[in-house]
């Protein structure tokens, strides 16, 4: 059976036009009987910002969701993230998520507070997950990403986006257990095998260019896309942007496993064509590099260290850092630190132990790290 993958035009985040999207690409899709159930709605909330910035799934997305999911006859539906570094007295405010899902008596989900383990028994890097408690009280997960670029894995939107129902600082440790693209995108599908997302929603509206997934630029894609298959969803959606998918590392090696797909043309696109959806000349993470060919061919254990000193390092820049630490805080390897110069501390960094996961860098809220 085909995986079907709605794909819909939308302009704007008005509610009547927005809505209007919502549900056609629902309908294109295949839609999911939500009638008497309860609903977890897993929105990207990597930094709990200004909406305009792109970084989260937009407040108005979410609230149209919501809406839909109640005249669909959910019963109770529930909304949360956890930040990659999520701050002492973390709202979701910020965002604008935590004030819509109040508006719509919706219930907003600390993921910190109760952990429960989740398990995938065929899972290749990792068979078992701590994630947020509120997964067992939900008949379904429905995921809700940003079509952005991301630099360590190239894209994020639905597979990646389960990653967030690891509590906080929580999931920083897999960055070091799984340091380079082919065995995080392994992981990352172990996470999708283990929690089974019913449904993906995204957002492309307004999405996310360059320096991805926390220090882009705000892109216009002027689309929504929806789909049961997590996988298909982020197939349809790099292409869009002009990937190649197959070098999107947890579409490939999704084709490896028994996801609902053997092949990209088991996918069925319902709405508007590739060709009618394509957003020209985004800025894209360059993926044909002289080490990342390399790995490709070769990905074994022997040639990690080598590979992971010839990927892109982070560099602070010191007349933007307002010395914040979450850097710091965030980095699971202990490889930066404050020291004190002539002009004050400022952020050291030994890459000796940097693994280039680039979390410091998607945290970052002053954008004073660059990848180069």
């Amino acid at each position: 059976m085909k995986a079907k993958v709605g794909l819909v035009k939308c302009n704007t985040y008005a509610s009547e036009e927005l809505d209007k999207a919502i549900a056609e690409v629902m309908r294109l899709s295949g839609g999911i009987d939500v009638k008497g159930k309860n609903l977890l709605l897993k929105p990207n909330i990597l930094q709990d910002s200004d909406p305009a910035k792109a970084i989260s799934t937009h407040p108005e997305f979410v609230r149209s969701v919501i809406e839909y999911m109640k005249k669909m006859g959910a019963v109770e539906i529930y909304v949360g993230d956890s930040p990659g570094f999520q701050k002492p007295g973390y709202s979701g405010k910020k965002s604008g998520i935590r004030q819509v899902t109040e508006e719509t008596g919706a219930k907003w989900v600390d993921f910190t507070t109760e952990k429960t383990i989740i398990t995938s028994e065929t899972g290749k890097m990792q068979k078992e997950f701590k994630v947020t408690a509120i997964v067992d009280k939900v008949d379904m997960i429905i995921s809700l990403p940003k079509l952005k670029t991301h630099q360590l894995m190239y894209f994020t939107g639905a597979v990646k986006n389960l990653f967030g129902l690891i509590p906080g600082l929580s999931n920083s440790p897999y960055h070091v257990t799984y340091p380079n693209r082919h065995n995080f995108g392994e992981m990352i599908l172990d996470l999708l095998e283990a929690v089974k997302p019913a449904f993906s929603i995204m957002d492309g509206v307004i999405g996310m260019e360059g320096p991805g997934p926390g220090n882009g630029y705000p892109r216009p894609g002027k689309i929504i896309l929806a789909g049961s298959n997590a996988v298909a969803v982020d197939v349809i959606a790099s292409s869009i942007i002009g990937y190649d998918p197959n070098l999107i590392p947890t579409n490939k090696l999704a084709l490896k496993r028994d996801l609902g797909l053997k092949s990209f043309a088991d996918i069925s696109l319902e709405g508007l064509s590739l060709k009618e959806a394509k957003i020209e000349n985004y800025k894209l993470i360059k993926t044909k590099t002289f080490q990342n060919i390399i790995f490709d061919l070769f990905h074994f254990r022997m040639f990690e260290k080598i590979q992971q000193r010839m990927k892109p390092k982070p560099y602070f820049i010191e007349e933007k850092c307002i010395k914040c630490g979450e850097c710091i805080k965030i980095c699971a390897s202990n490889a930066n630190w404050f020291e004190q110069g002539a002009n004050g501390k400022f952020v050291a960094v030994d890459y000796n132990k940097c693994i280039r996961c680039y979390c410091c860098h998607e945290v970052c809220p002053v954008d004073a790290i660059e990848i180069r």
